[in-house]
């Protein structure tokens, strides 16, 4: 009998007795507060007070400081063209005399623009200030992205404070902000959520069915935003903001044209655009097509993991494309509409791993994990309104979308179960499954802005989506009994076409409020409310009994947080905020073996949803040429869903066909998703950056972060670093003609998150610090009649150093070794 026919009777009744058998006794609660924080943030207080000194020091030379509507500046990397200077006028010989930092911090910003300003939509719903917004954001906008060349919108995180990346190869890479990953992290296009309820925990989305050619701006809210956007925005919210046709300056069409070759992969992109405006109505379209080959890993020494050679990364390669569009209708001053779409296509692509061979791996399996296709669409209409001045709104943005996503998964698991008596050959165990997912989604969200008296800004909305999942596993099992002694072996083949999980309906909707007050001249404080409803409904599947699986839970969240701007160029922040995640289909249903591993997950339809508490306290300054921020957060999850190894004791308790199929699957450890009593992460961010007047730009990114579980002893934070400093230096050529780029990036060592039985990976018990230094630039080779061409050149792992980002350590998935780029665009 197939484990999953029990579901409804015998392993549901098992399951409280496991869960009551979790608890060890000899397990030591953490200590309340981490001396490894404490220490770090000595050492970052201690260099902060002597740069802020610095920063406050006039600076009779800051003529640079033009703003440019174009220029990218996020709050740990400018990379703005050269500003125009700002002539000053003469001074009057009459004046009195006056303090000249008094003087200038007495002006406003319109009087003196800051080269590294940027404005964000996502923090508060609408577009604001970076500097006047108290959640800590991060902005990367067109240029900047163009610059950096990424893979997808992930990669461009690498080097930002409080943020990490998971996952490895052109299209598989995924944010980590604040140590938190998957599906603690929102991801969004335009304010529209792409998380997708049929993923594990820890590996949310791809951010690469979003098309980089397409975005004006990313966005990284560090810490919780579920007041505006509901589940899964715990750890922090990656805001996708596609481009809009722009002014054409006499011009009906415009465009641009990108070639680009790297070597790592033999990889070649080519992407175009095209937009244009005619009367009332504007359009853009794009695509890119890809085709990358699997990347090598240079030699080295991680941890305890040494490549003589280099070797190849398998399945990191992946052949892909995009095409996205967007038409807009102005019907009048205050009235407009908008549809977009996206599509993307990528053929087989993987995991990552290298062959146990190529090193000496500990490890007795071998896991290849595949997907040999994703599609995924998207269709929005949205509907926009200004200045309405009605009683009840004065701005509205409404839009309904329907998105589409299906892939393929494949898992090729390869066990040595080793001899089944002395003197025998080693037995083997080959487990092969393909699981189809088909999600197609519906969503609505509405979000209209109210001016109440001269400052104070209410926003309210509806946000509501529903789910529909269908799938289907079919495995393959062949056990491999060896003999030293004829008949030598004996092979045991079982199919298995039952779904690791129900198909299910997941039903989601939610209203929210917030209000932005002013207090004052220099005072402000947004309070925001949100009731959310989450609903899941097991369907009828063959071979499942789905009673006692439905879900059903509500949540209310809120956030306070609070400016204070001390000078014009000063503002202290403070902000309190809750967050929530409801688990998910395969978290809360997946039964069977694990898909990232030689492992075997039992059900939990008990699972409940994960609450957060999170505070922030910080200073922003911010002046013409220069930017400091500072900020220390701390983040407690109750009920947080952790991945639990069973003891072997308890393993023995589970219903006895269940024990079969862990035993028939060949896995070395079992797990079930759990509420774990509460997790803790505190850590400090900090980042900083200086333009000299002549073109050159200084700056660089202090990030520590330290996690606890506090019902165990093993640490949540394993998988991402303790520390990271990043630093940069960029010229650019005052007359725009060409720039030029220095950037290193340190990872501090890290202990592996192991659970008490786990065994340690390959790496060790240990991630070990690294560090990655990139040179680039670029030139504007010539423009003729309007048409400008212009190449960039990148040398990545410039000391060709064997690493991993932590997150793909203990898999061992490393990163490639010294390689080149090459663009080549054509904008007209």
């Amino acid at each position: 009998m197939d484990p999953n026919t029990l579901l409804g009777a015998e392993l549901l009744a098992a399951l409280p007795r496991i869960e009551a058998s979790s608890t060890d006794p000899g397990r030591t609660a953490a200590r309340p507060c981490s001396a490894s924080v404490r220490r770090r943030a000595g050492r970052v207080l201690a260099t902060l007070a002597l740069a802020l000194p610095a920063l406050a020091l006039p600076l009779s030379a800051d003529t640079s400081g033009a703003s440019n509507t174009d220029a990218t500046a996020s709050t740990a990397d400018a990379t703005a063209p050269a500003p125009t200077p700002t002539p000053e006028p003469a001074p009057d010989p009459n004046a009195p005399a006056s303090d000249p930092k008094a003087s200038e911090d007495s002006k406003s910003s319109e009087e003196l623009p800051s080269f590294f300003a940027t404005t964000t939509v996502t923090a508060l719903g609408r577009e604001a200030d970076s500097f006047e917004v108290a959640t800590p954001v991060t902005v990367l906008r067109a240029l900047e992205i163009e610059r950096k060349a990424p893979n997808n919108a992930a990669d461009l995180l690498r080097d930002e404070p409080g943020v990490d990346v998971n996952g490895v190869g052109p299209n598989q890479s995924r944010p980590v902000i604040r140590g938190q990953r998957g599906l603690r992290v929102l991801f969004l296009e335009d304010g529209l959520r792409l998380n997708n309820p049929r993923r594990q925990t820890d590996f949310g989305e791809i951010s690469g069915i979003v098309d980089v050619s397409s975005v004006e701006t990313v966005e990284v809210v560090r810490g919780p935003a579920s007041v505006l956007y509901g589940s899964d925005a715990i750890g922090g919210v990656l805001n996708l903001i596609p481009k809009n046709p722009g002014p054409r300056n006499g011009r009906p069409v415009g465009g641009t044209f990108d070639g680009r070759y790297g070597d790592a992969g033999d990889s070649t992109r080519l992407s175009a655009n095209i937009e244009g405006r005619t009367g009332d109505f504007d359009f853009q379209v794009g695509g890119s097509w890809r085709d990358a080959s699997d990347y090598d890993a240079p030699a080295g020494t991680f941890g305890d993991i040494t490549l003589d050679q280099s070797v190849p990364v398998v399945d990191t390669g992946v052949q892909d494309d995009s095409f996205w569009g967007s038409f807009g209708w102005q019907a009048n001053d205050r009235n407009s509409l908008r549809l977009r779409f996206n599509r993307y296509r990528a053929d087989q692509t993987g995991f990552g791993f290298v062959e146990p061979d190529q090193f000496e791996s500990t490890e007795d399996f071998r896991i290849r994990i595949l997907y040999p296709y994703q599609q995924f669409d998207r269709y929005t209409l949205g509907y926009s309104g200004s200045a309405l001045e009605t009683a009840v709104a004065d701005s509205v943005d409404a839009r309904v979308y329907f998105q589409k996503n299906r892939r393929e998964l494949v898992n090729d698991i390869d066990i040595d179960i080793g001899p089944i008596a002395p003197g025998f050959p080693n037995s083997s165990v080959e487990a092969n499954s393909l699981n189809y997912t088909n999600l197609e989604t519906w969503g609505l969200r509405t979000e209209v802005i109210k001016v109440l008296g001269d400052d104070n800004l209410l926003t309210y909305g509806f946000e509501g989506y529903r789910d529909d999942s269908f799938n289907t596993d079919a495995s393959t099992t062949t056990t491999t009994i060896r003999f030293p002694f004829p008949p030598f072996q004996a092979v045991d083949l079982s199919t298995d076409e039952v779904p690791n999980a129900p198909n299910a309906k997941n039903t989601s909707w939610g209203v929210f409020v917030q209000d932005e007050i002013p207090i004052g001249a220099r005072f402000r404080v947004t309070a925001g409310l949100r009731y959310q409803n989450v609903a899941t409904r097991a369907e009828a599947t063959p071979g499942w009994d789905t009673t006692g699986l439905d879900f059903d839970d509500d949540s209310v969240v809120g956030a306070v947080t609070a400016t204070w701007q001390i000078t014009d160029t000063l503002n202290l922040l403070t902000s309190y905020g809750t967050a929530f995640r409801s688990p998910n289909i395969i978290e809360r249903l997946f039964n069977g073996p694990t898909p990232e591993g030689a492992g075997y997950q039992i059900l939990n339809p008990n699972l409940k949803s994960e609450n957060s508490d999170n505070i922030d306290i910080g200073l922003k300054y911010r002046r013409r040429n220069a930017f400091f921020e500072l900020v220390a957060f701390r983040t407690e999850i109750s009920d947080g869903i952790v991945q639990y190894f069973l003891s072997p004791e308890e393993q023995s308790a589970l219903p006895p066909a269940v024990q079969e199929a862990i035993a028939n699957s060949g896995a070395s450890f079992v797990v079930q998703q759990r509420n774990a009593e509460k997790l803790r992460y505190e850590g400090i961010e900090a980042a900083i950056g200086y333009r000299f007047d002549f073109g050159l730009t200084l700056g660089g990114n202090f990030t520590t972060i330290d996690g606890k579980r506090l019902d165990s002893t093993n640490p949540p934070t394993g998988d991402t670093y303790s520390d990271k400093i990043v630093g940069y230096a960029r010229y650019e050529a005052p007359n725009g003609r060409w720039w030029s780029e220095y950037r290193f990036r340190h990872n501090g060592s890290q202990d592996v998150n192991l659970d008490p039985n786990e065994p340690a990976p390959p790496v060790g018990t240990e991630l070990p610090a690294f560090t990655v230094h990139t040179i680039a630039g670029g030139v504007n080779l010539f423009e003729r009649a309007g048409v400008t061409h212009a190449l960039q050149l990148t040398i990545d792992n410039l000391t060709d150093e064997l690493y991993a980002e932590f997150s793909n350590a203990t898999f061992f998935r490393p990163e490639p070794g010294r390689n080149y780029a090459a663009s080549y665009r054509i904008r007209f």
